[in-house]
């Protein structure tokens, strides 16, 4: 997924610029800087911290004028092609497809080493409770007084 400015991260949250510049340098919004010096903000990341809002005539009315008009109109769909997407989405398909093959295999090997286990607890002999149990060892302080 392409990463967000700090003005597509700001008409995505209804926050002000400066909101979203402060959490970055108080820690608590993780950002990058590119090379002109602007933030790249990672959109899990952004709603980790933030709720992301859809835009509406009601949230642009609360966020504010400056905030969307200041902010240029590209948003994160539109930075990248619809074949690039779809060749990382069938990608990404094929690798979940892979890992739930991956862990099948290993519910059943677990599941088998989990039957051994059980096979070798029960083929254990059972403890012999009629042997009479053999005396402990007196300490040495009892041998000496008696």
């Amino acid at each position: 997924m392409p990463l967000l400015t700090l003005g597509q991260a700001a008409r995505l949250t209804g926050l002000g610029k400066t909101t979203l510049t402060r959490a970055i340098k108080a820690g608590r919004l993780s950002a990058s800087r590119r090379e002109d010096g602007s933030y790249e903000i990672d959109p899990a990341e952004l709603s980790r911290v933030y709720s992301i809002r859809t835009e509406t005539p009601e949230t642009v009315a609360q966020s504010g004028y400056a905030v969307h008009h200041a902010t240029p109109g590209a948003t994160p769909r539109d930075t990248g092609s619809d074949s690039e997407v779809t060749a990382r989405l069938a990608a990404l398909e094929t690798e979940v497809r892979g890992l739930r093959e991956l862990l099948s295999e290993v519910r059943q090997a677990r599941d088998e080493w989990k039957d051994q286990a059980n096979r070798l607890v029960h083929a254990l002999p059972a403890p012999d409770r009629s042997a009479p149990e053999t005396p402990s060892l007196r300490s040495w302080w009892r041998r000496l007084v008696g």
